[in-house]
């Protein structure tokens, strides 16, 4: 080897040392302005639209999926709704279709046989609109896509959600991995509670079991209803690490998370995943949403 051929190997390897460590500052001091830009966002906020406490979820990697099944998944920071979405809030929605009609918020797969968001059980005693404080229920998909688009928010992905419940620590339940009932303190509203053990035979009003919260502070995220996501249903990816995962690209079914008042134990577990056609309206099933969470489209902080 000619000592002109050395001294080129020897500047190109330098070259590409020096680039190697320049793209690693580079990327540390993203990383560090990233982390200054989200520790200036506040911890809840309040959406002006339909009156909702949301919470941040920070950034970074969580466990999901069943424990056989584990993912490492990492996420942007969002913000998602403490509570579900109750039918007093939905009332308002619905004042506002009434005003202005639905075009402006209807998905653009919606059946144009779909003339309505009215709830299917919007008149139902024990579920319906009476139960202002309740997760509105009898609700499809699409129903929840046009209420989010309304509220200047969305659907929650089903990573997003998971992240939500589960925090970071891969636990069973938003608050832990003890038992739903255990010690006959109820953590949530479910099969278990079914004929009014806990005091509500069919929902129970948004936020009556505090010592179900999650890590970030989100309630009734296991039990009360089931909540729809914006993801078709379908099996996870092969890959063991997902970046901001949205689900399938297509799909017949959407995903559900969190159980319900009629669901067991098992069902209502953080991890545990359900599907359903987006025009199925059931009594059990209502929903959340959530926003991105950058400095420039955070709502308002919460006083």
């Amino acid at each position: 080897m000619s000592r002109c051929t050395v001294v080129l190997a020897v500047v190109a390897a330098l070259a590409l040392s020096l680039s190697s460590s320049g793209c690693a500052l580079w990327k540390s001091k993203e990383r560090a302005a990233q982390a200054e830009r989200e520790a200036a966002l506040p911890r809840e906020v309040r959406n002006a639209t339909d009156d909702s406490a949301m919470v941040l979820v920070p950034s970074g990697e969580f466990p999901m999926g069943a424990p056989a099944q584990q993912k490492r998944v990492t996420l942007k920071a969002f913000y998602i709704d403490r509570n579900e979405v109750t039918n007093a809030q939905y009332a308002k929605f619905l004042a506002d279709v009434e005003k202005k009609g639905a075009a402006a918020w209807r998905h653009p797969d919606q059946p144009l046989t779909k003339k309505t968001h009215v709830p299917d059980l919007w008149s139902h005693p024990d579920l319906g609109q009476a139960k202002a404080n309740h997760p509105v229920v009898g609700v499809d998909w699409f129903d929840a896509y046009a209420y989010a688009k309304w509220a200047d928010k969305r659907l929650p992905t089903e990573a997003e959600w998971e992240r939500a419940a589960r925090g970071t620590d891969a636990r069973v339940y938003p608050w832990g991995n003890t038992p739903p009932e255990k010690g006959l303190t109820y953590r949530a509203n479910f099969f278990a509670s079914y004929l009014g053990a806990d005091g509500f035979r069919f929902t129970s009003p948004v936020g009556a079991f505090p010592t179900g919260a999650s890590p970030v502070g989100c309630l009734d995220l296991a039990g009360n209803v089931a909540e729809w996501c914006a993801d078709w249903y379908g099996p996870l990816p092969a890959e063991t690490r997902l970046q901001n995962p949205a689900g399938p690209a297509t799909g017949t079914e959407r995903v559900t998370r969190g159980g319900a008042w009629n669901l067991g134990a098992d069902s209502i577990r953080s991890f545990s995943r359900s599907r359903l056609e987006p025009q199925r309206q059931l009594g059990s099933v209502g929903f959340r949403c959530a926003k991105d969470a950058s400095p420039e489209a955070a709502p308002p902080a919460a006083k």
